[in-house]
């Protein structure tokens, strides 16, 4: 009877699993063409957005609330030890709805600049690429409560169970490292006053460019020159070199950002299960 309660258990979880992960790319999917709209975002939208995806990861928790699903959010490794497919599903659901949850924090920045004064799309980016390495920072973190569970079991023997366990953790502080790494450097280039794309340009130069933007036809705004003396919108080109690694004008190849950008409200959409 147990085991027929398990499998049941087991089919739900998987069932559950699938509808969230369809659930989850779709709303990547929204929450990047709402980002590209940019000046064109509606409020009203990004308030219902919110609202349907808040709805949905408080639904999906309620449902497993006698499960100990919850235990890793907070770091609190499960009270019992979950079987493998258990173990699993468990990590699956919390690394699915924790990213559901961070695009709500997303649509609330994405209300927070469109009703701020100026074009701030590039600061809008750079706190988008900081929410989604502080969510791989967290998402990183989350299985290893499960793991350290599932690897204390004493059915395999005492010290087959330490070593697993001693190995597991030692491979996740290495991994860590970089997380950590990925994180401050988003950090650190939110704090800094110059643009990642170049130098801002003086107005004597803008003068000399023309004062219109090559990219946007218009009037540049906070304007960059880049190395190879071209001047474009700092919006425009930071938007630019999140899709291309040349300069607009003359194609000339620009060095690769140190750190991926996640400027275009997207969310990772790899499993951390280990």
């Amino acid at each position: 009877m147990d085991g027929e309660m398990s499998n049941m258990s087991l089919t739900r979880g998987f069932f559950v699993t699938i509808w969230i992960s369809v659930m989850m790319f779709k709303s990547n999917d929204i929450l990047r063409k709402q980002t590209a709209l940019r000046g064109e975002k509606k409020i009203p939208i990004l308030i219902g957005i919110s609202f349907v995806f808040g709805l949905h990861v408080i639904v999906v928790y309620w449902w497993y609330w006698n499960d100990e699903i919850l235990y890793p959010l907070i770091m609190v490794p499960p009270k019992v030890i979950p079987p493998f497919w258990h173990a699993i599903i468990i990590i699956m659901v919390n690394d699915i709805l924790v990213r559901q949850a961070a695009m709500v924090l997303k649509c609330i920045l994405l209300m927070y600049y469109k009703n701020s004064r100026g074009r701030n799309y590039h600061r809008q980016g750079q706190m988008l690429t900081l929410v989604e390495y502080l969510l791989l920072l967290y998402r990183a973190l989350l299985p290893v409560p499960v793991w350290y569970r599932f690897f204390l079991n004493k059915e395999y023997g005492s010290l087959f169970s330490s070593l697993m366990t001693g190995m597991y953790l030692t491979f996740k502080l290495t991994s860590m490292v970089e997380k950590v790494q990925s994180f401050f450097a988003a950090l650190n280039a939110l704090s800094r006053k110059e643009s990642h794309c170049g130098a801002y340009a003086t107005s004597k130069q803008v003068s000399a460019a023309g004062d219109l933007c090559a990219i946007c036809q218009e009037r540049m705004h906070a304007p960059i020159l880049l190395r190879f003396k071209h001047i474009f919108c700092e919006d425009c080109v930071s938007e630019w070199f999140e899709k291309e690694r040349t300069c607009p004008i003359c194609r000339a190849l620009v060095k690769p950002a140190d750190l991926r950008s996640f400027g275009d409200g997207s969310t990772s959409l790899f499993f951390q299960l280990f």
